[in-house]
Protein backbone atom coordinates (compact mmCIF):
# COMPACT_ATOMS: atom_id res chain seq x y z
CA UNK A 1 0.00 0.00 0.00
CA UNK A 2 1.11 3.70 -1.04
CA UNK A 3 1.40 6.33 1.75
CA UNK A 4 1.10 9.97 -0.10
CA UNK A 5 2.73 12.51 1.39
CA UNK A 6 2.35 15.84 -0.25
CA UNK A 7 6.13 17.04 -1.51
CA UNK A 8 5.30 20.18 -3.59
CA UNK A 9 2.76 22.38 -5.83
CA UNK A 10 2.21 22.66 -9.30
CA UNK A 11 1.54 26.24 -10.37
CA UNK A 12 1.41 26.90 -13.90
CA UNK A 13 1.78 25.69 -17.30
CA UNK A 14 5.07 26.89 -19.27
CA UNK A 15 5.38 27.29 -22.95
CA UNK A 16 4.17 25.26 -25.44
CA UNK A 17 5.07 21.44 -24.64
CA UNK A 18 3.48 21.18 -21.41
CA UNK A 19 6.31 21.74 -18.78
CA UNK A 20 5.27 22.44 -15.47
CA UNK A 21 6.18 24.91 -13.26
CA UNK A 22 6.46 23.42 -9.72
CA UNK A 23 7.44 24.47 -6.37
CA UNK A 24 9.38 21.20 -4.58
CA UNK A 25 9.54 20.83 -0.95
CA UNK A 26 13.75 20.87 -0.28
CA UNK A 27 13.56 18.45 1.74
CA UNK A 28 12.33 15.79 -1.32
CA UNK A 29 14.07 17.08 -4.48
CA UNK A 30 16.74 15.11 -4.17
CA UNK A 31 14.30 11.77 -4.03
CA UNK A 32 11.84 13.13 -6.69
CA UNK A 33 14.75 13.58 -8.93
CA UNK A 34 16.11 10.45 -8.39
CA UNK A 35 12.71 8.27 -8.40
CA UNK A 36 11.61 9.90 -11.24
CA UNK A 37 7.67 9.65 -10.37
CA UNK A 38 5.22 12.06 -8.35
CA UNK A 39 1.53 11.60 -7.95
CA UNK A 40 -1.25 14.20 -8.41
CA UNK A 41 -4.33 13.79 -6.92
CA UNK A 42 -6.97 13.83 -10.00
CA UNK A 43 -10.64 12.73 -9.15
CA UNK A 44 -9.82 11.57 -5.79
CA UNK A 45 -7.45 9.13 -7.21
CA UNK A 46 -3.08 9.40 -7.03
CA UNK A 47 -2.00 8.85 -10.45
CA UNK A 48 1.68 8.15 -11.43
CA UNK A 49 2.99 10.50 -13.74
CA UNK A 50 6.96 10.16 -14.65
CA UNK A 51 9.39 12.67 -15.30
CA UNK A 52 11.06 13.01 -18.14
CA UNK A 53 13.25 16.49 -17.28
CA UNK A 54 13.82 18.78 -14.87
CA UNK A 55 15.36 21.91 -14.69
CA UNK A 56 15.92 24.65 -12.25
CA UNK A 57 16.96 27.76 -12.90
CA UNK A 58 15.49 30.07 -10.08
CA UNK A 59 11.74 27.82 -10.68
CA UNK A 60 11.93 24.03 -11.13
CA UNK A 61 10.49 23.27 -14.73
CA UNK A 62 9.20 19.75 -14.86
CA UNK A 63 8.41 17.75 -17.82
CA UNK A 64 6.32 14.97 -17.24
CA UNK A 65 5.59 11.56 -19.42
CA UNK A 66 2.47 12.21 -21.59
CA UNK A 67 2.12 16.06 -20.78
CA UNK A 68 2.89 17.40 -24.08
CA UNK A 69 1.09 20.58 -24.48
CA UNK A 70 -0.31 23.38 -22.12
CA UNK A 71 -3.98 22.13 -22.03
CA UNK A 72 -2.73 18.99 -20.85
CA UNK A 73 -0.36 20.91 -17.95
CA UNK A 74 -2.80 23.16 -17.34
CA UNK A 75 -5.36 19.89 -15.82
CA UNK A 76 -2.13 19.59 -13.21
CA UNK A 77 -1.84 23.61 -12.53
CA UNK A 78 -2.82 24.39 -8.61
CA UNK A 79 -2.52 20.62 -7.36
CA UNK A 80 -0.46 19.53 -5.00
CA UNK A 81 2.28 16.55 -5.98
CA UNK A 82 2.86 14.07 -3.75
CA UNK A 83 5.31 10.85 -3.13
CA UNK A 84 5.37 7.70 -1.89
CA UNK A 85 6.63 7.87 1.85
CA UNK A 86 7.40 4.17 1.95
CA UNK A 87 10.14 4.95 -0.39
CA UNK A 88 12.06 7.75 1.55
CA UNK A 89 15.26 7.18 3.53
CA UNK A 90 14.94 7.20 7.24
CA UNK A 91 16.93 10.68 7.11
CA UNK A 92 14.33 12.10 4.64
CA UNK A 93 11.66 11.22 7.16
CA UNK A 94 12.96 12.24 10.03
CA UNK A 95 14.05 15.64 8.35
CA UNK A 96 9.89 15.87 7.12
CA UNK A 97 8.98 15.60 10.83
CA UNK A 98 11.29 18.00 11.79
CA UNK A 99 9.90 20.63 8.92
CA UNK A 100 6.86 20.04 9.65
CA UNK A 101 6.69 20.43 13.54
CA UNK A 102 9.07 23.43 13.05
CA UNK A 103 7.22 26.08 15.37
CA UNK A 104 5.89 23.09 17.30
CA UNK A 105 9.66 22.28 18.53
CA UNK A 106 9.58 25.43 21.11
CA UNK A 107 9.42 24.05 24.45
CA UNK A 108 11.41 20.61 23.88
CA UNK A 109 14.33 19.72 24.87
CA UNK A 110 17.68 18.35 23.05
CA UNK A 111 19.71 15.98 24.49
CA UNK A 112 22.98 15.46 22.71
CA UNK A 113 24.47 12.22 22.87
CA UNK A 114 27.79 13.28 22.19
CA UNK A 115 27.94 16.07 24.99
CA UNK A 116 25.19 13.99 27.34
CA UNK A 117 24.17 17.87 27.37
CA UNK A 118 20.45 18.83 28.13
CA UNK A 119 18.98 22.05 26.69
CA UNK A 120 15.90 23.87 26.28
CA UNK A 121 14.81 24.59 22.79
CA UNK A 122 13.59 28.55 22.75
CA UNK A 123 12.63 29.25 19.35
CA UNK A 124 12.59 27.78 16.57
CA UNK A 125 14.43 29.72 13.41
CA UNK A 126 14.20 29.22 8.98
CA UNK A 127 17.52 29.86 7.65
CA UNK A 128 17.55 29.21 3.64
CA UNK A 129 19.19 25.81 4.06
CA UNK A 130 18.00 24.71 7.12
CA UNK A 131 15.98 25.08 10.31
CA UNK A 132 17.98 26.20 13.78
CA UNK A 133 16.99 25.69 17.21
CA UNK A 134 17.92 28.72 19.39
CA UNK A 135 18.74 27.28 23.10
CA UNK A 136 20.45 28.49 26.26
CA UNK A 137 23.88 27.25 27.43
CA UNK A 138 25.37 28.09 30.16
CA UNK A 139 24.13 31.76 29.79
CA UNK A 140 24.70 32.19 25.99
CA UNK A 141 22.11 31.79 23.29
CA UNK A 142 23.42 28.92 20.90
CA UNK A 143 21.60 28.24 17.17
CA UNK A 144 22.07 23.98 16.88
CA UNK A 145 21.26 22.96 13.32
CA UNK A 146 18.26 20.88 13.09
CA UNK A 147 19.57 19.07 10.40
CA UNK A 148 18.61 14.88 9.17
CA UNK A 149 22.23 13.71 9.67
CA UNK A 150 22.21 15.26 13.74
CA UNK A 151 18.74 14.43 14.74
CA UNK A 152 18.36 10.69 16.02
CA UNK A 153 14.58 10.42 17.16
CA UNK A 154 11.87 12.55 18.39
CA UNK A 155 10.14 11.45 21.71
CA UNK A 156 6.65 13.49 21.19
CA UNK A 157 5.65 12.43 24.53
CA UNK A 158 8.77 13.40 26.57
CA UNK A 159 9.03 16.12 24.18
CA UNK A 160 12.56 15.37 23.88
CA UNK A 161 14.93 15.46 20.26
CA UNK A 162 17.77 13.02 20.68
CA UNK A 163 20.57 14.17 18.64
CA UNK A 164 23.69 13.66 17.90
CA UNK A 165 26.04 16.48 17.63
CA UNK A 166 29.43 17.50 16.12
CA UNK A 167 32.10 17.61 19.36
CA UNK A 168 32.61 20.94 20.87
CA UNK A 169 29.54 22.79 19.35
CA UNK A 170 28.87 23.81 23.08
CA UNK A 171 32.20 25.47 23.85
CA UNK A 172 32.77 28.60 23.33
Amino acid sequence: MIDFIEAGKCYKSHGIKGILDVEMNPIFKKHILSEKVVFFKINGCHVPFFIESCKTDGSTLLKLEGVDNPEQARVLSHHCLYIDENKLSKATKRSAKIQVKNQGLEGYSIHDRTSNYDVAITSIEEYPSQLMARVMHEGRSLLIPLHEDFVEEIDEVAKIVFMILPEGIFEF
